[in-house]
């Protein structure tokens, strides 16, 4: 993933060791996260990464913001390993709407598109009424699934402002009862497609072990960037990979 020139992961040679020297998506005390900024660096350096990803979660009403973006370019004189500003924002409705701090954005280098909740017409449900909704009917399995992608495609248009990062795509399918299996082809097509054309990146997760090989399948064939994340909300958890090491060899083979 770029802040500066780097080549797109879409082509036909994939570097999975050069990807697995990266951790993408972590998270501080900042947020929700056990470890320090300075934590997570130290850790990442004993590790050999090449880059870290810095990550935490705002809503609507967030002020750290600013503070929090002094505190990583604080941080980046101090070593070679390339250090990324990020913030991770839900999907609150079908228009694609981010829960994001209105202002004090600057020096935000990525912002993670996130399903922690169900995006709906007029706001996010949580997964438990949509699961009941699953069940009872009032919800088919086929609308439900077309609804979440085409609230994430109005999401990766809807927000030019920032490079985007889809975190953890599908990662509220579980809860909500249903699995990637069952998101037909033309709708991962139709993600990839928008990932491509915005410039999205496509992240592998690890702590949420997706999206799956089909899904990245069809990114690659659209050209979108794939990087690998832990999603770690503790050091020592940073750059620890099986999901993502198995997922990315079976992509890569």
């Amino acid at each position: 993933m770029r802040v500066d020139e780097r080549d797109r992961l879409g082509d036909d040679d994939m570097d999975v060791s050069a990807l697995l020297r990266e951790d993408n998506h972590v998270h501080s005390t900042f947020s929700d996260g056990a470890s320090t900024l300075e934590e997570n660096l130290a850790r990442a350096e004993r590790l050999g990464l090449t880059r870290l990803g810095c990550v935490d979660h705002v809503r609507v009403d967030t002020t750290y913001v600013p503070a929090y973006v002094a505190a990583v370019r604080a941080l980046r004189p101090s070593t070679r390993m390339a250090l990324t500003v990020g913030i991770e924002a839900k999907i609150l409705d079908t228009r694609g709407t981010l829960d994001l701090p209105p202002d004090g954005l600057d020096g935000v280098d990525f912002v993670y598109v996130a399903d922690h909740q169900f995006p709906w017409t007029d706001g996010p449900r949580s997964p438990r009424v949509v699961k009941e909704w699953l069940e009872s009917g009032e919800l088919g399995v086929d609308a439900c699934l077309e609804t979440l992608v085409e609230a994430t495609v109005a999401a990766m248009h809807g927000h030019g402002e920032h490079p985007l990062v889809l975190a953890h795509l599908f990662s509220i399918l579980p809860k909500l009862g249903l699995s990637e299996e069952q998101v037909p082809d033309p709708l991962l097509d139709r993600l990839a497609e928008a990932a491509a054309a915005t410039g999205t990146v496509v992240e592998v997760s690890e702590r949420w072990r997706c999206p799956s090989v089909r899904a990245l399948r069809a990114a690659r064939r659209a050209g979108a960037e794939i990087v690998c994340s832990t999603d770690s909300h503790a050091a020592d958890s940073i750059g620890r990979y099986g999901y993502v090491a198995s997922t990315l060899e079976a992509l890569a083979g």
